[in-house]
């Protein structure tokens, strides 16, 4: 017992110099593991799962890993103090052994690769029967718009039985993401915090900055979502007081779909004689959704004539007690409140 615990404050006061964390941190994970004989699996798409941990998943596009069972994420050296119990000091020390003077597991960060043309490699089948009622019965869409978006060929279900959301311009299918409708058991996620497959089909570099869109009328205003699912939400609780306006799916929180859907609604408005009114960020509530509202409110979005786009904000009440609160969540709530409130009525 004596030689154990001499040995534990041994290693808490091992030394590591600044450049040996810098290598340490920065070693591109994939390559370091499977060089050490890490039991990784490749699944496509850049993630490889641990044979002996299902739920420990390596990203090598963004060189990192996820241990979702236990809720523990980072680089080589976080991995080895997770998975083999090691100090950080003898973690860092350990990869800078492995290592030497090789400089080729070094990570680079991969540029993005763009296809010249959108290639919709989707198998559609005949029925929307799981998109509509995943759509309406699990996300609780108004039924009538789910019905409207499949005739308009917006939404469609491919051989998987996941959602696709189609993305259209000018009547031109330019890109396309799928939503699963079948959640996936906990040990098998990519994602922690992902319960259904998501996947953004590849697109051309023009059109990456896009995403699901609905259109009403002449845009004059823009509303900005993280998601279709979330879009749709929005739509369903305001479907009567919105118009003239056009609602986009970031996929995410990405500036750049912000900037780019201005310049091209500018332009179409200025060839219909009409200017763009406002820009509403409809994104969640969380701090990621907050801190994204923070940096587009620092940009001085000013037309060439000098008036400037106001940025309006329409997040989601957060309830007491949570996090993260989107607008899925939100139109579910008010479902259950209002058919709570008509149970009451009928007693």
């Amino acid at each position: 017992m004596f030689l154990i615990n001499s040995i534990k404050v041994n290693q808490d006061k091992l030394f590591v110099s600044l450049e040996e964390k810098e290598k340490a941190n920065n070693v591109n994970i994939l390559d370091y593991l499977l060089s050490i004989g890490e039991p990784l699996k490749s699944e496509g798409n850049n993630f490889y799962r641990h044979e002996g941990h299902d739920s420990l998943v390596v990203n090598s596009r963004k060189n990192y890993f996820s241990w979702n069972s236990r809720n523990v994420s980072g680089n080589a050296v976080t991995y080895l103090m997770n998975v083999h119990n090691l100090s950080f000091q003898h973690a860092v020390k350990k990869i800078n052994d492995d290592l030497g003077d090789n400089a080729l597991f070094s990570y680079t960060k991969q540029e993005p690769t763009y296809p010249s043309e959108f290639n919709y490699d989707v198998k559609e089948v005949r029925t929307t029967e799981n998109a509509f009622n995943y759509l309406v019965h699990d996300r609780k869409i108004d039924p009538d718009l789910v019905q409207a978006l499949i005739r308009a060929d917006l939404i469609k279900e491919d051989s998987y039985k996941n959602v696709v959301f189609k993305w259209k311009e000018n009547g031109q299918l330019i890109g396309a993401n799928l939503q699963g409708t079948r959640e996936i058991p906990e040990d098998k996620r990519i994602h922690a915090d992902r319960a259904y497959f998501k996947k953004v089909l590849p697109t051309t570099k023009e059109a990456t900055n896009s995403g699901f869109t609905f259109t009403r009328g002449y845009p004059d205003k823009l509303y900005f979502y993280e998601a279709p699912i979330d879009l749709l939400s929005y739509l369903s609780l305001n479907r009567s007081k919105l118009e003239n306006c056009r609602l986009i799916s970031m996929d995410g929180l990405k500036h750049q779909t912000v900037f780019q859907t201005i310049k091209n609604t500018l332009k179409e408005l200025k060839e219909n004689g009409r200017e763009l009114e406002s820009i509403t960020l409809c994104v969640d509530n969380d701090s990621a959704g907050k801190e994204f509202i923070d940096k587009l409110k620092q940009y001085n979005l000013q037309l060439k004539d000098g008036r400037n786009i106001p940025i309006e904000i329409d997040i989601p009440s957060m309830p007491k007690g949570q996090t993260k609160w989107d607008w899925n969540n939100e139109l579910k709530f008010k479902m259950h409140e209002s058919l709570k409130k008509n149970n009451e009525i009928d007693l």
